[in-house]
């Protein structure tokens, strides 16, 4: 086709297209000479029956639209193969368990295993949210509840007026949603994560609700007999129960650690915490970005002797067993196994109490000793209304004297089990190592 032919045509494909109708429309248009033209649409039937003239007299056609083939793949076969995939990885029991609660209430709640997953939309994770809000705690072990559908349940529930679960409870039941939904995105399966954008799912604060562990819980929790036969298990829980006591810091925060976040500033040892995203590190916001003094106790029990054992080890992050398997973070299991310690070992049973409860504890005893709110949130990374978060090297040297001041005011009647150099050379041996990616360079 000659150039002055295609100008033409071009013309009147722009004043063809209005994009205001569907009346007529195709993908492209392909010319004799194999020229490809994308997305016409038309006006009218008029303009249409003209168009289509228009391109038989210049020995082009049309390349009609066509819908992107629907995954075939069932609900109830998406969550088998789910779980079959999270018991390949190996991950902790407990973990699987409770990816195939929340998947099975799922399920009950949409009720139709036929359902294909394309088809699974933001209106059905709002009949989940709204379902499982009347879920009883512990429905599975109470005879009213035992036999029945997950729609029965619920309904039976709201009639009983069971009260609702925690707002993190909820949230854990959409994050493992979430989990699912980004596998089939991934796969090709779903075209997006249906949770992604919905409002109303509850947001906890870690920073509300929950108490702080008192002086006889303390001691029961790291009676050294009780304590070493719990934590020599693994090196996150020997030094990672520690640091949660005498830091505050959260359990993702700990559990995250690499060994270049232990530093020396101005003669005092302490840990950064980071935010970076290609090595898993993340925070809750930016006041969680902080440096916190290592606290006297933790040191004397020898944890830079476990620094130096782990990079000897050749590992870069300072709990290398620990897995971040399901994306939620290094501390997960260690939160999970020292929940479990609290109720197996320690008899502490109330619901809700665990890892966190250090993060109460050392605030509210540095606030009891009159250490102030700026130096407990810069130790801890609560959010401090009219200062704003930096992680500036002017301002953590600033702050350091008054941290460390702060921290030697929080003292627990605990005695912390000291660490001897080696003892976890099997477990470190054991751990898989990080594999650093390395840049290829330009070949000039």
């Amino acid at each position: 086709m000659a150039s002055d032919e295609l100008k033409a045509l071009k013309s009147g494909l722009r004043a063809l297209q209005t994009g205001k109708s569907k009346d007529w429309q195709t993908d492209e248009i392909v010319l004799a000479n194999g020229t490809r033209l994308k997305g016409v649409k038309v006006e009218s039937d008029e303009d249409a029956q003209r168009f289509s003239k228009f391109l038989s007299d210049i020995g082009a056609s049309a390349v009609a639209q066509s819908e992107p083939k629907k995954s075939s793949l069932t609900l109830a076969r998406a969550i088998a193969d789910h779980i079959a995939d999270l018991q390949r990885e190996k991950l902790d029991g407990r973990t699987i368990l409770d990816s195939q609660h929340t998947l099975k209430l799922f399920a009950g709640i949409i009720n139709d295993e036929k359902k294909l997953v394309a088809d699974i939309k933001q209106n059905d994770i709002r009949a989940f949210l709204d379902g499982v809000r009347w879920w009883p705690k512990n429905a599975s072990k109470m005879s009213q509840y035992k036999n029945l559908s997950v729609l029965e349940v619920i309904a039976l529930a709201q009639k009983n007026d069971e009260p609702e679960p925690a707002a993190r409870t909820v949230q854990k039941h959409t994050q493992r949603l979430s989990v699912l939904f980004n596998s089939l995105v991934a796969s090709k399966d779903m075209d997006v994560n249906p949770v992604h954008g919905i409002r109303g799912i509850p947001q906890p604060s870690d920073e509300d609700g929950g108490r702080p562990f008192s002086a006889g819980e303390l001691a029961i929790i790291f009676e050294p007999n009780r304590f070493s036969a719990w934590a020599k298990k693994w090196p996150h829980r020997w030094f990672g129960a520690m640091l949660g006591l005498y830091s505050g810091a959260r359990v993702n925060e700990v559990g995250q650690l690499r060994v270049d976040d232990i530093e020396n500033k101005l003669g005092v040892w302490g840990f950064v915490v980071r935010r970076k995203k290609d090595l898993g590190q993340k925070v809750k916001n930016d006041n969680s970005l902080r440096f916190v003094p290592i606290a006297k106790p933790v040191l004397n029990a020898g944890f830079l002797k476990y620094v130096d054992d782990v990079r000897n080890s050749g590992h870069k992050r300072l709990f290398p067993n620990l897995p971040n398997s399901t994306g939620l973070g290094f501390g997960r299991q260690l939160s999970r196994q020292f929940s479990a310690y609290l109720k197996k070992e320690c008899g502490i049973e109330d619901a809700g109490l665990g890892f966190h409860a250090f993060r109460h504890t050392i605030a509210t005893e540095m606030e009891r000793c009159d250490v102030s709110v700026p130096t407990i949130a810069s130790i801890t990374g609560h959010a401090v209304k009219g200062v704003a978060p930096t992680l500036s090297e002017v301002y953590i040297e600033k702050a350091i004297p008054d941290q460390v001041a702060g921290l030697e005011k929080f003292r627990p009647l605990v005695e912390l089990s000291a660490y001897k150099k080696g003892m976890f050379k099997r477990q470190l041996r054991e751990a898989p190592i990080e594999l650093v990616k390395v840049k290829k360079s330009a070949v000039g």
